[in-house]
């Protein structure tokens, strides 16, 4: 490794498989505490085996998990003594601030850490499953993600074919489980609390074929657990509910993802819902 090169881009940059996002996922969401602790530590966080994180870092040119830490430390060494972080004010700092400032800047701030921490090949991953016109997308949220899946349905919606929000009254939420399989792809978005009934609502479309992914915090639904991809956003805010700006921001890079995979075909179809809209305004 180019002595000069950022380790976390590093780790983000050369995950491929499904296992090696996982472990690059488990090491920058929490970089660089999640490096300091054992093999079996890490392979848990990621859910993967030890053998897997060993390989992963091997890949990447450290032979022994110790020779990486060692990388760590002085990452961490240079990091610490960069103008560019001791510039950085931190979140007290602005503690001063009148609220409504205070709290664009939290934003501003979580932002720029999750493209920090970004993994491309896992938002990869769930951008190729959403843009795939032989899966149907159905969307998922709990009590305060709610409008984050009905955000993706209804934009995910306008660009390509088999988009649905899954929006069922109490008592009926796991109705739509009649018609999840193979063919479909499961997004759920859970935050802390997280939902019970979200992760079994996923489970059960899992055991059926479906693919899942999922849109968490840094904690991470238990849902996680079933996710083939996972995305993570920072959810610090002064408000008592968390925050969902980062979360808002990853549905709206998905959807450009998938219209950048089929510009013409999106195109062609928003032309046509633009003919459907002036003809049915015209017959009003």
């Amino acid at each position: 490794m180019n002595s000069s090169q950022d380790l976390s881009a590093l780790l983000r940059n050369f995950a491929v498989s499904a296992a090696e996002r996982k472990v690059a996922a488990a090491l920058t969401e929490s970089f660089p505490t999640s490096a300091l602790g054992t093999v079996e530590a890490l392979a848990t966080r990621a859910g993967v085996s030890g053998p897997t994180v060993l390989r992963y870092l091997n890949k990447l040119g450290f032979p022994r998990f110790a020779g990486f830490q060692a990388a760590v430390m002085t990452e961490v060494d240079r990091q610490l003594g960069s103008p560019v972080v001791q510039m950085a004010a931190p979140a007290e700092e602005a503690a001063g601030e009148h609220l409504y400032r205070r709290t664009l800047l939290m934003q501003a701030e979580a932002l720029r850490r999750a493209a920090d921490r970004a993994v491309p090949a896992e938002f990869d991953r769930i951008a190729d499953l959403l843009a795939d016109p032989k899966l149907s997308v159905k969307a998922l949220g709990g009590r305060y993600s709610r409008n984050l899946a009905q955000r993706l349905a209804v934009q995910l919606g306008q660009v390509r074919a088999g988009v649905s929000l899954i929006d069922r009254p109490l008592g009926f939420a796991f109705d739509p489980l009649v018609d999840i399989g193979a063919r479909d792809v499961l997004v759920v978005f859970d935050y802390r609390r997280y939902q019970e009934e979200l992760l079994a609502f996923a489970r059960t479309a899992k055991g059926q074929g479906a693919r899942v992914v999922v849109v968490t915090d840094p904690w991470r639904s238990p849902v996680a657990e079933l996710a083939e991809a996972v995305l993570v956003a920072p959810d610090e805010s002064p408000s008592p509910f968390g925050s969902r700006v980062v979360a808002t921001a990853q549905v709206e890079a998905l959807v450009a993802a998938v219209v950048d995979r089929d510009r013409d075909g999106v195109r062609k179809r928003l032309e046509r819902i633009e003919t459907l809209r002036r003809a049915g305004q015209g017959d009003a």
